[in-house]
């Protein structure tokens, strides 16, 4: 049903599978930014500095569930640790990518990017 598909993925170097990588690696590519899922230490101290907030479980969007004192001092601390005046935290890369084309982009604007941009970027893009 797909053959024609996975043989040009394959014929253009594009085709991906999940591998299995040796634990020694260094991990550059993830989206674990703050490292919580190796620096055990960090990641107790955030659980339990956000286990003194009653409400921060994300119900909804902060429009919708509302925008909390954690959030602000999350994206002034983030902010300030890489250099910024202001900061936007987001739930994922795709969030990311939908977020930066809607705000940015217009009708009638000429967007370029190439058969490697992420998916979301794409998807945005339409």
């Amino acid at each position: 049903m797909y053959e024609n598909e996975l043989k040009a993925l394959h014929k253009s170097g594009r085709f991906r599978q999940r591998k299995r990588y040796d634990e020694k690696l260094i991990d550059l590519a993830s989206n674990d930014y703050l490292g919580l899922a190796e620096k055990h230490k960090q990641f107790k101290k955030a659980v339990k500095f956000v286990e003194n907030y009653k409400t921060i479980a994300p119900k909804a969007s902060m429009l919708v569930n509302g925008y909390h004192p954690i959030h602000q001092q999350f994206e002034e601390t983030m902010a300030a640790l890489n250099g910024f005046e202001k900061g936007l935290i987001v739930g994922s890369g795709f969030l990311a990518n939908l977020s930066l084309v809607e705000a940015l982009v217009r009708k009638g604007d000429i967007l370029f990017m190439d058969e490697e941009y992420h998916a979301s970027g794409v998807m945005a893009s339409q």
